[in-house]
């Protein structure tokens, strides 16, 4: 039983912006994780980041009006400015190890066994990373989109790229479903960067899906030891810009311990529900095999003070 429901649609379309003027949490931004590692400065309007790989994994976090996957466009953007940057920087582990910013799936990166440095291990990412140099290996951009089953082939490029400390660059990923292929820009203190090579999904690609916007700092843990890799990088994140597709209108309508509204065949609708707007968990879904009205009921039984829903609308 509920004793009083709200009702979310969850979706918006269009471009987010976020430029950090006041403060991110008020508008749905989230530490998940280690969370020591992401301040937003209120004097600077800014996040100050930590990458550091002798923490666990943490994530500053926007999560996405709907899911996104490999039939769907989309495009994010920031600006970066490191302080400082070293690798190698642990015993057992001198090689190199990423900073990182982009698309995630929630529930996989906050698996307790998920390791960003080992094999197979990630999964559902679409993400930008950045290399330091370490012995032979060259600094280097290298975006990275990853399959929902974590296993090769991945899309990935290199670029050989060093980041100067002190430089304002701004990194953008604009994300083409109909050829498959993530395109990469940068600019440094405003002006054009090098040219950086694009990520062409292979034929034998699976799929992803991906709901949120997150800064990464990923533990070293699970690493192959004749490669281990370690980084402790300060720096600055701001202007985030995230463009998501137009998804299908929901307006959604009480029922008794559900919801009911206008679906469009062929999509995926899982009803979430919450108490305090912030936690989050589905409890039903369905794919849509007709375009008319669909009901999602909530099954559990209890009595719950407050209780919200929201529906999420993914095309497979």
């Amino acid at each position: 039983m509920v004793g009083f429901a709200c009702l979310e649609a969850g979706l918006r379309a269009g471009v987010i912006e976020e430029a950090f003027a006041t403060d991110p949490t008020l508008r749905g931004w989230r530490s998940w994780g280690e969370r020591s590692l992401v301040h937003w400065d209120a004097s600077e309007q800014r996040l100050d980041v930590t990458w550091d790989s002798s923490q666990p994994n943490g994530f500053f976090a926007l999560p996405l009006p709907a899911s996104l996957t490999a039939t769907n466009d989309f495009r994010f953007a920031f600006d970066l400015e490191l302080e400082s940057h070293a690798v190698g920087v642990l015993p057992g582990q001198s090689g190199t190890f990423q900073i990182a910013a982009g698309l995630i799936r929630r529930d996989d990166a906050l698996a307790t066994n998920y390791a960003r440095g080992a094999f197979p291990g990630p999964k559902n990412t679409v993400e930008w990373t950045w290399f330091g140099e370490a012995g032979a290996v060259s600094a280097s951009v290298s975006p990275v989109v990853i399959p929902s089953d974590g296993r090769l082939p991945w899309g990935y490029a290199d670029s050989y790229v060093t980041l100067e400390p002190g430089r304002r660059y701004r990194f953008e990923l604009a994300y083409s479903a109909q050829i498959r292929t993530a395109r990469m820009s940068m600019t440094t203190d405003g002006q054009p960067g090098p040219p950086l090579a694009d990520i062409v999904l292979p034929a034998s690609f699976t799929r992803f899906q991906v709901d949120t916007f997150a800064i990464s700092s990923y533990s070293g843990a699970g690493q192959n030891p004749l490669y281990a890799g370690s980084v402790l990088a300060r720096g600055w994140i701001d202007n985030v810009s995230i463009t998501v597709p137009e998804p299908p209108t929901l307006r959604l309508r009480a029922r008794d311990g559900g919801v009911a509204f206008d679906a469009v065949a062929g999509w995926r609708y899982t009803l979430e529900a919450s108490g305090n707007l912030t936690d989050w968990s589905a409890v039903a879904d369905t794919l849509a095999v007709q375009t008319a009205e669909l009901e999602l009921r909530d099954p559990r039984d209890g009595w719950f003070p407050v209780q919200c829903y929201r529906v999420i609308a993914v095309h497979p």
